[in-house]
């Protein structure tokens, strides 16, 4: 049997045992060259779900985001399936179906950019190259935006992202990430807007989004932060403070 046939094999067996699974991880882990980055880690993420991945700085989260969204590389005796692609092998697979937001150098807004030009520019990349994206004005910018802020009072779609609070940032990176209909959406560093009621507005998107049949993972420093929010519907916890980790399949 060739190594080909051997990999499709693993993938068709997998594709069957983990219907319904979003995620699916053993021994997951990382390590650099000055050691440990996270893991081992162990995660069952039915489809549709919110997890919460607690951990103080230091303690990989942003790197374990990043692996689930197909963006970096575990160690090579991880076993990692999402959405029912086997990792790292269908890596392009996954970065087209999730999406990433709150990553420092990866998605932060150009704060001299208008946020509708923001928005334009994500069109135009998400976008075939022949096709011609056309100004965003209120009602496109809130077309897309809209469902991420809820009710809350969408900016103007000339506000330029300096004048934009810490909330509506965040907010509109997520929505941004969201343009393309992502079936995953990481999120990193919600803990970026520093109050708690503020805060609950990030969690409440996400959990608007999760409704919209989307799996979120997003990550936080406060190894509390569950307990202290209030949640439509409790979200799965992963806490990476506590050595080797598992999220069971409620």
């Amino acid at each position: 049997m060739t190594s080909d046939t051997t990999t499709a094999t693993l993938h068709r067996h997998e594709r069957e045992d983990m219907a319904g699974l979003a995620i699916c991880a053993r021994g997951l882990r990382l390590r650099g060259g000055r050691g440990e980055v996270y893991g081992p880690v162990d995660i069952d993420v039915p489809a549709g779900e919110l997890v919460v991945v607690q951990g103080p700085q230091g303690a990989g989260r942003s790197s374990l985001l990043l692996t689930l969204a197909g963006r970096m590389v575990p160690d090579p005796a991880s076993r990692l399936v999402v959405l029912g692609e086997p990792l790292p092998a269908r890596r392009r697979a996954v970065q087209r179906r999730s999406a990433v937001a709150g990553f420092a150098g990866i998605d932060e807004l150009d704060e001299a950019v208008a946020v509708g030009t923001a928005l334009r520019e994500r069109l135009a990349w998400t976008s075939p190259w022949w096709s011609r994206v056309p100004r965003v004005d209120q009602q496109t910018f809130a077309r897309y935006v809209a469902p991420v802020f809820g009710p809350r009072p969408l900016p103007r779609a000339g506000t330029v992202a300096w004048d934009l609070d810490e909330v509506d940032a965040m907010l509109l990176r997520i929505a941004l990430a969201a343009v393309r209909g992502p079936e995953l959406l990481v999120v990193d560093d919600v803990d970026h807007v520093h109050d708690d009621a503020r805060r609950q507005m990030v969690w409440s998107a996400l959990e608007r989004l999760r409704a919209g049949g989307v799996t979120v993972v997003a990550a936080v420093a406060s190894l509390d932060e569950v307990s202290r929010m209030d949640w439509q519907r409790p979200p799965l916890q992963l806490n990476l403070a506590t050595g080797p980790h598992a999220v069971p399949v409620d």
